[in-house]
């Protein structure tokens, strides 16, 4: 047992290269890394790296990406939005956040639907349900093509144009799916309405051909209840997913043993400057406790530093819109949340954060959470691979390399962003002008919008790859800025499930059978299915709430269809929900939807995909170490269950191992159910809640799953910025990610240490098919007995109310 003063000796040790290798770090990734993204941007890419405004007849109207308010019976209407003091404000981004069983929904539904109808009497026909929704953002630019059609009529009355020759601009403005593939069709309001004028103007022509309106309600193409584009989008995903995995997999392998790979120069200079500088033999590995204690003293820096930014920010650099100092509770929240990887936002970073703290502070972080996440998991790994060791290798030496691993590939993914539309740019926000006119709240006339732009690519690029999901904006994947385009959209899917899924790869290469490491993947896989499929049914069906006020829901050429309250047109239902259930699964929390205007049984599913444990796929590192610990313990049940000790990848595995293995995956269930108890039955935790009944619950409970499994989604309805939930999310972050790690390296500390013994008779093989099932098995019903009934609380009983056809008013 270590005493207290080899524990302080340890420390002391390790508190040096803490340090300086986060001061390195910084420098390399925080400082280096945006600017070499932002220059490259500049020159390749500047119309898009600074905010894609668009210009009309010399000047510039807005920006081709966010939303404009249009309330003008003359013009096209946009989405619903969320935003205050006005619609579309570009500086507060939001979704309304209303459950599908929330009255206030019905009434907000409604409303849109009277005023549609007042300016437009004799039109009868269903609306589209995108045109009487709010979207996720506030500040979508597009509708659907069905939503632009169903308001030829009232425009063309207004005009005093044809019905043929306003049918045929909107024709004209269809953006298809990007390359034939990617999204739905749509029609950006602001070009439309700028062309609009053009045509009352005389200054542009369109043919009159044909009929004035198109057929809207002819049958679609459908496959299972899903357009075949959608079903191609999904299919497509899953298989570059797994093409992708198994050679970038084979490359990080190489990299963690140090073995000549295309980048080995760069990787290997970098590594060797870094570790000299901080004054580590890279030779000089470390035992559990030694690697434990490492991981600790370098979680101070990181925390503090990003604290200490916030507190400070006034006066530091990169701060144009003149930004004050975060009050404290909320910032505490922050750091614990960056620095453990969850990335939890009780902010809105358009007015709460400077360019340098984003750049600086939760960039840095952004890298190195997911890197001390890759280096806890290759500690567990070398514990399989080593027999009758005593060491797990040296934690700075895998932090570094885990860095650069992340590193170029953020790089391309960042600059990819940019092509599509997203911002790198340390200039300061741009105001454009509204072409629509509005007053806000007190009466004020509002006559332009400003949009806040920044380094934001490089800063989605690795909260993506490194599946930590803080956005630069409050709407965070669902915003215009931070997820542009369909394309766009697929490629940050791509990033947040590539390493997790390619560690698999990893693992089984490091402990040399790879067909080990392919097992755990398709039993991460035979989980994820079911549960996007389930997902995708329940938005795609839409909300039979509305189907009585008279609002179109049904997928068609002209319409993605489904439940629209809190998305995007240009990534309708099916790849939101492709995208929530990747990021809940993945622990990456980034958000392309509202995940609490999602129908129940989908918000069912993302609640259940975190109490899994994040294991399918997880987080970058952390997910596979929570997979094996749910191995060992499918492992264990199987021995019992024909009398021996088992041994899993030539490892016994006894009793001590199954005692940590078992406290792993008790801890984040307790937090989960205490803390979700204790706001339940306290003010301070009721007084957060935004939606009646069950959707209420809902949303607490998802908070602390969330938290506590270091995912960092949530139900954004409920208020969190309040010292209650920012302390008590920061414990349940804090806990969730420190005491998983010390005892999985604890778990490797005793592993690493056994001999590497044959399998015998009766051993359960760990690539098989029963294996792959049983492994399967073992985490569902975990999952399910931990978790049913407070699911039932919330989730199953809000859709039973649905069934049942009434609206639950009361929490």
């Amino acid at each position: 047992m270590t005493t207290t003063g080899s524990i302080g000796s340890l420390i002391k040790k390790q508190a040096k290269p803490a340090v300086l290798i986060f001061l390195l770090l910084t420098l390399i990734v925080g400082l280096l890394y945006p600017l070499v993204v932002t220059g490259i941007a500049q020159l390749a890419f500047p119309v898009q790296a600074n905010g894609d405004l668009l210009v009309h007849n010399g000047q510039v109207a807005g920006s081709s990406q966010i939303g404009q308010p249009f309330s003008s019976p003359q013009y096209f209407w946009g989405r619903l939005s969320a935003t205050s003091p006005v619609p579309y404000n570009a500086g507060s981004s939001t979704g309304s956040n209303l459950g599908p069983n929330n009255p206030a929904l019905v009434q907000q539904v409604q409303a849109r639907i009277d005023a549609l109808h007042a300016v437009d009497p004799s039109n009868t026909q269903e609306i589209p349900v995108d045109l009487v929704t709010a979207s996720g953002s506030g500040l979508d630019p597009d509708i659907s093509v069905a939503a632009a059609y169903y308001q030829v009529p009232r425009v063309a009355r207004e005009r005093n144009l044809t019905q043929a020759a306003v049918s045929s601009l909107v024709a004209s403005q269809v953006e298809p799916r990007q390359f034939g593939i990617f999204g739905e069709p749509r029609v950006n309001v602001l070009s439309l309405n700028l062309a609009l004028d053009d045509l009352s103007e005389n200054k542009i022509s369109v043919s009159e051909t044909g009929s004035s309106l198109p057929l809207l309600n002819h049958p679609p193409d459908l496959v299972f209840g899903m357009l075949i584009a959608d079903w191609i989008q999904v299919l497509l995903f899953i298989v570059i997913v797994a093409l992708i995995s198994i050679p970038l997999g084979a490359w990080m392998a190489k990299i963690f043993t140090g073995k000549p790979n295309f980048l080995s120069p760069l990787i290997s200079w970098v590594e060797t400057k870094v570790l000299t500088a901080c004054g580590i033999a890279p030779g000089e590995e470390m035992d559990w406790k030694e690697f434990a204690v490492a991981v600790m003293v370098f979680t101070v820096p990181c925390i503090a530093a990003v604290f200490i930014l916030q507190e400070i920010q006034q006066f530091l650099p990169l701060n144009p819109s003149g930004l004050g100092a975060v009050p404290w509770d909320l910032s505490l929240n922050t750091a614990v949340s960056f620095a453990t990887n969850t990335n939890w936002q009780a902010y809105v970073p358009e007015v709460t954060l400077s360019y340098f703290t984003q750049m600086v502070g939760l960039v840095v972080q952004n890298f190195v959470s997911a890197a001390v996440g890759l280096a806890v998991l290759i500690a567990l790994i070398y514990a399989f691979s080593r027999k009758s060791a005593t060491t797990l290798g040296n934690f700075w030496v895998l932090l570094v390399r885990s860095v650069m691993i992340l590193l170029p590939i953020a790089v391309i993914i960042a600059l990819v962003l940019v092509s599509q539309g997203t911002p790198q740019t340390f200039g300061g926000p741009v105001t454009v002008p509204l072409l629509d006119k509005l007053n806000d709240t007190t009466g004020a006339l509002v006559a332009t919008q400003t949009i806040p732009l920044g380094p934001v690519a490089s800063q989605v690029a690795i909260k993506m790859l490194g599946t930590n999901g803080g956005g630069y904006y409050n709407a965070n994947s669902a915003h215009p800025l931070e997820n542009p385009t369909p394309f766009s959209n697929f490629v940050e899917m791509f990033a947040m499930i590539i390493i997790p899924a390619a560690l698999c790869i990893t693992f089984g290469t490091m402990i040399g059978s790879r067909r080990k490491g392919v097992a755990l993947i398709l039993a991460m896989t035979l989980i994820f299915l079911p549960l996007l499929g389930l997902t995708i049914w329940s938005e795609q069906g839409g909300n039979p709430v509305l189907t009585p006020l008279g609002v179109d829901q049904a997928p068609s050429a002209f319409q993605s269809g489904g439940n629209m309250e809190g998305k995007e047109v240009r990534f309708g239902a099916v790849t939101s929900a492709l995208f929530a259930v990747s990021t809940t699964s993945t622990s990456c929390g980034a958000v392309n939807s509202m995940h609490d205007s999602f129908m129940p049984v989908a918000g069912g599913v993302l609640l259940f995909d975190m109490h899994l444990g994040e294991v399918v796929f997880g987080g970058v590192g952390s997910g596979l170490y929570g997979m094996l610990i749910f191995v060992i313990i499918a492992m264990f049940i199987a021995g019992l269950m024909v009398g021996r000790t088992p041994e899993l990848y030539g490892k016994k595995i006894e009793q001590h191992e199954m005692k940590i293995a078992t406290i792993v995956i008790l801890i984040p269930i307790i937090m989960i159910l205490a803390f979700t108890s204790l706001a339940v039955l306290t003010p301070a935790g009721q007084a957060g809640v935004a939606n009646p009944g069950p959707h209420g619950f809902s949303e607490i409970l998802y908070a602390y799953t969330s938290a506590s499994q270091n995912n960092g989604s949530a139900f954004a309805g409920l208020n969190a910025n309040s010292l209650f939930y920012n302390l008590t999310t920061a414990i349940a972050m804090f806990i969730g990610r420190y005491a998983i790690i010390i005892l999985t390296l604890a778990l490797a500390g005793s592993l690493v240490t056994k001999k590497i013994v044959p399998p015998s008779e009766g051993t359960l093989r760990d690539h098989r098919p029963l294996f792959i099932l049983w492994l399967v098995f073992v985490i569902l019903i975990v999952g399910a007995l931990s978790f049913l009934p407070a699911l039932s609380l919330g989730p199953v009983a809000e859709y039973m109310g649905m069934v049942a056809g009434g609206l639950v008013h009361v929490i």
